[in-house]
């Protein structure tokens, strides 16, 4: 069977982000996750594909390295100094944010939508 052009353009639009929204302790917290960054090169002589999402965070912005792993949703990024702050959503939608500069710790919920 053959398919019409047009579906297979259609088939074949770009990939969907995931978004995901929090509230941290208060803090409005956005990043999206685009999951063509997880495949597989198609080539083994590609160069590895840096991973990377800009992160909403109240009034800041910052680039993040995007977690996914199952239904575990995250991000990392190195703060000031050379530091880590990382945020990871559980599948339930509970999560964590911690920067090790400042020591602050945020929880609470967030969700994904596409």
């Amino acid at each position: 069977m053959k398919v019409p052009a047009v579906l297979c353009a259609v088939m074949a639009g770009p990939a969907m982000a995931e978004v995901v929204s929090c509230d941290l302790s208060g803090t409005l917290v956005r990043f999206e996750i685009e999951r063509s960054q997880f495949a597989p090169p198609m080539n083994p002589n590609e160069p590895t594909q840096r991973r990377v999402t800009t992160v909403q965070m109240g009034d800041a912005q910052f680039p993040a390295e995007p977690i996914m792993m199952d239904n575990i949703r995250g991000f990392w990024a190195e703060g000031a100094g050379g530091s880590d702050i990382m945020m990871v959503m559980q599948g339930d939608g509970s999560a964590v944010y911690a920067d090790t500069s400042t020591g602050a710790r945020l929880t609470g919920t967030c969700e994904v939508s596409q």
